[in-house]
C-alpha cells in the first residue's frame, strides 16, 4: 500500500511537472502572440487546460491490483503527457485567429453584454445562441481580458471533456490502459474539434460533451444521469437532437427508466430560469429554438450533404420534400431496431446505431450548417474504436467535415469535390448500416 502511494505521488508530480515545463514552452514562442494580450497569461491558461488533460491520463495510469511494471506505467503515462502537450500547443497557435462569426457576432455580444450589469444581461438575450451559453459569455464579459481567448479556452476546457466520455465509451469495452488513453488523444486530436474550439471560437464540444457524457450513462444503465446530460446538451445546441432517439433505443432496451424522464425536461427548463427570473419573457428564452429552422431558406448551407447534389437550391418544396424524407428514414430505422431489439446486446450496437443517427439526420436534413456533422465526427472514431477494419469511417466522416470548415474559415477549396465527398460518406453511412444490419441478423461476429 505504501509504495502504491509513493507511485501515485510519483505520477501526479509528473504532470505537474510536465505542466511547468509546458508553461515554460510556450511563453518561449511569443511571436506566436502578436496581439496585445499578455503571452505570459496565456501561457498560464494553456498549461492549466494541459493539466486538466494530463491528471486525467494520470488517473488512468494509477497502480492497482492488476499493475504491470512500474515503468511501462512511467512511460506510458510520459507519452501521453507528451501528445497532449502537442494538442495544446497546436491549440495555442490557432487561438489568435478570428473567425468571421467572432468577428460578426460573438465579439459584438461581448461588447454589448459588457454595457450590462449582470442582472440586465441575463433578462436580456444579445445574441441568437441558447440561453445557458449566453450565461457564459455574460460571466466572460465581467472579466478584463480579451475575450476571444477566454472564449476558446471554455471551447477547450470542453474539448477535454468530450475526450473523456469518449475514452469512457472505450473503457466499456477494454481493460487496457493503453487503448483508453489512444481513445482520449484520439479525442483531443480530431481535427475538426481541434479547429472548432481553437480556431472557430465556436462551442459545439460543450453540447457534445454532455451528449456523449448522456451516451455513456444511458449504455452503463445510469438512466437518471442520461437523462441530466441529455438536457444540458439539449439546452447548450439543438443539434443534440440528432443522438435524441437513442433515447428510443435505450428505453427498448432497459437501459433508461421511463419514470426518469421528467429529468430531461426539468433540466432544459431549469437552464431557462435565470433569464425568465431576470424578466426575459418566455418566449423570448425560447427564441433560439423556435426561429432557428425557419432562420434559412437554402437547401443546403455549407453543409456536406445528400443535397450538395441538387445544390443551392431556396424552394420550399423540395425543403418540404427533405424533411420528410429524413423523417421516413429516422422512422425506418427506429422500426428495424424495435423488431430486432432482442437482438441488441453489444456496445458497439448502440455505437453504431448513434452513429447512425447523428449522421443520417444532417446528410437528409434540409439547411444544414457546416458544423453540424460535428456529432457524427466524434462518434465515427468510436465505431473505429469498436471495429478496426472500419479505420476509413473516421476518416471519411471527418475529412468531410473539414471540407466545410476550410471553406467557411479560409475560403479555400480542397483537393475533392464536395459532391465527391458527399457521395463518400453517402458510401460509409450505408456500410456502417450494412454491418449493423449483418450483426443483428446473424450469429456471427461483424464487428472486428
Amino acid at each position: 500500500m505504501e509504495r502504491t502511494r509513493r507511485i501515485w505521488i510519483l505520477q501526479i508530480g509528473l504532470t505537474i511537472c510536465a505542466a511547468i515545463v509546458f508553461y515554460a514552452v510556450i511563453i518561449r514562442f511569443e511571436a506566436i502572440y502578436t496581439l496585445s494580450a499578455s503571452p505570459h497569461l496565456i501561457g498560464l491558461m494553456l498549461a492549466i487546460l494541459f493539466l486538466t488533460a494530463g491528471l486525467i491520463v494520470t488517473m488512468q495510469t494509477m497502480p492497482d491490483e492488476h499493475t504491470p511494471r512500474t515503468l511501462d506505467r512511467f512511460v506510458t503515462l510520459a507519452f501521453a503527457l507528451v501528445m497532449i502537450a502537442g494538442l495544446m500547443a497546436v491549440r495555442g497557435a490557432l487561438l489568435y485567429f478570428q473567425s468571421g462569426d467572432y468577428v460578426n457576432h460573438l465579439s459584438p455580444w461581448l461588447a454589448d453584454l459588457r454595457a450590462l450589469s449582470v442582472w440586465q444581461g441575463l433578462g436580456i438575450n444579445v445574441g441568437n445562441y441558447n440561453m445557458p451559453y449566453m450565461y457564459i459569455l455574460l460571466g466572460i464579459s465581467r472579466i478584463d481580458f480579451p475575450g476571444i481567448f477566454l472564449i476558446k479556452f471554455v471551447s477547450i476546457f470542453f474539448d477535454i471533456i468530450l475526450a473523456y466520455f469518449v475514452m469512457k465509451l472505450v473503457e466499456l469495452r477494454t481493460d487496457s490502459v493503453n487503448l483508453r488513453l489512444a481513445a482520449f488523444i484520439g479525442g483531443l486530436a480530431i481535427p475538426t474539434v481541434i479547429l472548432n474550439s481553437a480556431m472557430w471560437a465556436q462551442s459545439d464540444s460543450v453540447y457534445a460533451a454532455f451528449a456523449i457524457g448522456a451516451l455513456y450513462y444511458a449504455i452503463a444503465g445510469k438512466s437518471k444521469r442520461g437523462y441530466l446530460f441529455m438536457g444540458l446538451a439539449f439546452s447548450f445546441k439543438m443539434q443534440a437532437i440528432f443522438v435524441l432517439p437513442m433515447f428510443f433505443v435505450f428505453a427498448l432496451k432497459n437501459k433508461i427508466r421511463l419514470k426518469d424522464v421528467w429529468i430531461f425536461p426539468v433540466t432544459f427548463l431549469a437552464t431557462l430560469l435565470p433569464a425568465v427570473v431576470a424578466g426575459m419573457p418566455i418566449p423570448e428564452a425560447l427564441s433560439a429554438y423556435l426561429g432557428q429552422f425557419d432562420y434559412y431558406d437554402r437547401l443546403n448551407m455549407n453543409a456536406i450533404s445528400i443535397w450538395r447534389l441538387v445544390g443551392w437550391v431556396n424552394q420550399v418544396h423540395f425543403i418540404t420534400a427533405a424533411l420528410f424524407l429524413a423523417g421516413t428514414a429516422t422512422v425506418a430505422l427506429l422500426y428495424f431496431i424495435y423488431i430486432h431489439r432482442d437482438r441488441i446486446t453489444k456496445t458497439a450496437d448502440y455505437v453504431y446505431i448513434a452513429y447512425l443517427f447523428a449522421a443520417i439526420l444532417p446528410f437528409l436534413l434540409p439547411k444544414m450548417h457546416d458544423r453540424f456533422l460535428f456529432m457524427a465526427d466524434v462518434l465515427s472514431l468510436l465505431v473505429f474504436a469498436y471495429n478496426k477494419k472500419r479505420w476509413f469511417v473516421p476518416l471519411v466522416t471527418i475529412y468531410a467535415s473539414y471540407n466545410s470548415y476550410v471553406w467557411f474559415l479560409m475560403g479555400q477549396v480542397t483537393l475533392i469535390d464536395y459532391v465527391y465527398v458527399s457521395l463518400a460518406l453517402g458510401v460509409v453511412i450505408l456500410l456502417v448500416l450494412k454491418d449493423l444490419v449483418e450483426q443483428l441478423y446473424s450469429k456471427k461476429e461483424v464487428y472486428g
